[in-house]
């Protein structure tokens, strides 16, 4: 028996969750959860969750460059091909002081990715006005990252920024649709 849409983003949820306060006081740990084994998985974006350097909102110090970098080569590590993130440039900026070549995106495309980026601002930093068109760009997002991931090679990483509030009901829709593919 296949599971639904709401058990799926709940179990996501959880499972990054947990990632991320077990990152908060190691490192060292898994960066990744499987969505669709061997083909689709979910993070948090690199130093979300970091004992030094992560945080919500935080620009990173040049310091925390080579961090990001390690970050990347792990994520390799995993057999990751391909990466859609919907981080928004108010996010991506975060980086700016790693001067790392092209930006983080740049750094992705550099270490061999197939990149699409979907930029999407957290739900999380909007006013309670600004919530209600949330339902109808999550749609619009689905299709989009849905036909990225048919169209990159495997396995693909998808992440925003915590990948709960995002990244969750994104790839819960793309297993619900894959599944069986």
């Amino acid at each position: 028996m296949t599971e639904d849409y709401k058990t799926i983003l709940n179990r996501l949820r959880n499972e990054l969750a947990s990632l991320g306060r077990q990152l908060d006081k190691d490192v060292r740990g898994d960066l990744l959860v499987w969505v669709l084994p061997g083909r689709l998985a979910c993070s948090h974006r690199p130093l979300r969750h970091h004992p030094v350097f992560g945080g919500s909102g935080r620009d990173l110090p040049p310091e925390a460059r080579k961090d990001v970098l390690d970050w990347v080569d792990r994520i390799k590590s995993y057999g990751i091909a391909s990466i859609i993130t919907l981080m928004h440039p108010k996010e991506l900026k975060h980086y700016d002081a790693l001067n790392l070549e092209g930006g983080l995106l740049g750094t992705y495309r550099d270490h061999g990715f197939e990149l699409r980026h979907l930029p999407w601002d957290d739900p999380a930093h909007r006013s309670k006005s600004q919530l209600t068109s949330f339902s109808s760009e999550l749609v619009r997002i689905q299709q989009e990252a849905l036909n990225a991931f048919d169209a990159l090679p495997k396995p693909v990483l998808l992440h925003c920024s915590a990948s709960i509030d995002r990244s969750s009901p994104v790839a819960a829709f793309i297993a619900t649709q894959r599944l069986q593919v």
